[in-house]
Parts: C-alpha cells; structure tokens; sequence
C-alpha cells in the first residue's frame, strides 16, 4: 500500500472512532411514551370470551403488571389468568415510533407459537388506542387480520377489545375478547 494512502486510512479510521467514541444523547421520551407509561403498576382483568354470537361469554380474572423499561420508550407487561377455563398467560411490548407516528405493538402468549404486530393511534376525543396487525390462527395456520382498541376510561380502569377478521368471519371484525382492567387498589 501506498505510503500517502495508508495515511488517508488511517485519518479516516481516527475520525471514525473520535465520532462513535462522543457520547450520543439518548432518545427522549415523547408525550406518547409517557401516555404509555400511566399503564406502569398492577390491574386486575375480567375477561369476557365471546365464542360466538348466540352464545354468553365466558367470563374469567387475571392479573396484569407492566413496567418501563430503563430510558421509558418501552413498556413490558406480564398476563397470568385463565381463558375458557386453562392458563393462559402473555407478555406484551408496547412503545411509539416516532418515524411512523404509530403505537406499536408486539404480543405472544400460553396459546399461540406465533407473534402478533400492531399498529396503532389514538384518538383524543374517544381516549382510545385503536391498533391493526396481522396474526396466524393457531388452529389453521391461516392468516387473519387483527383489530384491538383500548379505551382509557381514567387512569385506573381501562377497557381492551380484541377483534379478528377472516374467511370465517365473513369479511368482517368478530370481537372475539373483552378485557376490563382495573388498577389494583383502587
């Protein structure tokens, strides 16, 4: 190697680190994330299953706890209950992305191998977060469209619905589950 190109390597390879060894400023916490993070503490939930349209729901508890993750982008939350009469347990990643100017989603559990995505939005005027993803019926293996909203009905109780969408459904959103949570201790 030319002596005259070893040194342009070289001052290009000092710049390079003297750039990544300056400390960046972490990303902030926008007024979204800190709406998600009222969700930080403990709930209680009355689940109501709707296995079809001439049928009672089934109705049953669990618990939630959700925490922020350290730089408040995230938040983790944990579901232990029981649906339709078996453990069922879930864990939840929630945040905002900016660039999309969306909520976001991530959520597996006890009853499904496959992980469902969401995005979402919130209307101020109905206080509800209403979220669109795609999952795969565990039963099937066939797609269907998802559908959730979140109606905060305070700071101590909100309301989840879950919805899908499918050939079996006709085209249209079946609310499948309704999930009322309640802040523990109030």
């Amino acid at each position: 190697m030319h002596q005259f190109a070893r040194v342009v390597l070289f001052a290009a390879a000092g710049l390079a680190m003297a750039g990544a060894s300056r400390a960046q400023e972490p990303f902030q916490p926008t007024e979204q994330h800190r709406h998600l993070a009222k969700e930080v503490g403990a709930w209680d939930a009355e689940v109501k299953l709707f296995l079809g349209p001439d049928s009672p729901p089934q109705i049953s508890k669990g618990t939630q706890e959700a925490e922020l993750l350290p730089g408040g982008l995230w938040l983790a939350s944990k579901f232990e209950g029981t649906i339709a009469g078996r453990p069922f347990t879930g864990r939840g990643l929630s945040g905002y992305d900016p660039a999309k100017k969306k909520f976001v989603d991530v959520w597996v559990d006890s009853t499904d191998p496959h992980v469902t995505l969401l995005e979402g939005e919130y209307d101020a005027a109905t206080k509800t977060v209403t979220s669109l993803g795609k999952s795969t019926d565990p039963r099937t293996g066939r797609p269907y469209d998802v559908k959730t909203t979140t109606v905060l009905k305070g700071d101590d109780e909100r309301v989840f619905s879950f919805y899908m969408k499918n050939d079996e459904t006709g085209g249209e959103y079946y609310k499948l589950m309704e999930m009322t949570y309640t802040r523990r201790g109030k």
